[in-house]
């Protein structure tokens, strides 16, 4: 298993790299890294094709790099990745928290935690490729939609790639999608909850506030602290949503980041 690890302290990564030589000396895993930049993580993503990925959230004064990182690999090459921080948890777990890490483990680094996550971790990978090399019609996990309860007894398919938001109403949720008009309403527990049950499904989505979870490539724009997405409407409605950027910081920076948008400092 091709494991990467991004951090900009020697002593840590080299020490990483040694524990886990040690740990899993009957199965060598291959180590590639430490990375310091986001640029030498980028190329060695590229070059590589790490299987998981171990990211130190700030780099230097790139102080977002490894969810930048996480970010790319969620949309481009998504494998398991586990973050390593030393930043307080108010700031560091909340930015990662939604972008689907195995793990998030706060410094100084808590190694047998690190060891289980890594065989864990390579157990799901190594799995989610079997199940990935499977024909469509025996994996329901290709089949890229989201079954909802529209009423009693009855299931109704949004395929993912046609969602463009979900909006909230208390229990009652609607996706709009960009070919229907009118939204599809359904019944939930909530949305944070329905959210956080599909995370495989919805990896290119972010739960914005408590009332909407966009559709992060769908978004066209970003203007007067709103994203703007697009919207299938009548003749005289305005054809898009606009959908308000949270003002805390650390959300606001967040979104940014899962943009692919570095937010310049105020």
């Amino acid at each position: 298993m091709k494991i990467l690890i991004v951090e900009d302290d020697p002593f840590i990564g080299e020490e990483i790299a040694l524990s886990i030589n040690e740990h899993f000396s009957d199965d060598p895993h291959e180590i590639h890294g430490p990375a310091a930049t986001y640029q030498a993580a980028l190329d060695i993503i590229l070059n590589e094709q790490p299987e998981v990925a171990l990211l130190d959230i700030s780099l230097g004064e790139d102080v977002d790099a490894g969810i930048r990182l996480a970010q790319y690999l969620n949309r481009s090459y998504p494998i398991p990745i586990v973050f390593l921080s030393g930043l307080p948890r108010s700031l560091g777990f909340n930015l990662a928290k939604y972008l689907m890490p195995f793990d998030f483990i706060p410094k100084p680094v808590d190694y047998p935690r690190l060891m289980d996550k890594i065989e864990l971790a390579t157990i799901f990978q190594s799995q989610r490729s079997k199940l990935e090399s499977m024909e469509p019609n025996q994996n329901g996990i290709q089949n890229k939609s989201i079954f909802v309860a529209t009423s009693h007894n009855e299931a109704t398919a949004i395929p993912i790639k046609e969602l463009i938001l979900l909006e909230a109403d208390d229990k009652l949720i609607r996706a709009y999608t960009i070919n229907h008009i009118t939204p599809i309403p359904f019944t939930s527990p909530g949305l944070k909850n329905f959210y956080r049950d599909n995370l495989y499904l919805l990896r290119d989505f972010h739960h914005i506030n408590r009332k909407y979870v966009i559709n992060l490539p769908m978004v066209t724009q970003i203007k007067d602290n709103h994203v703007i997405l697009p919207r299938e409407v009548r003749k005289g409605e305005l054809p898009f949503f606009r959908i308000p950027i949270p003002r805390n910081g650390d959300a606001k920076k967040l979104l940014y980041a899962r943009l692919g948008f570095k937010l310049k400092p105020e």
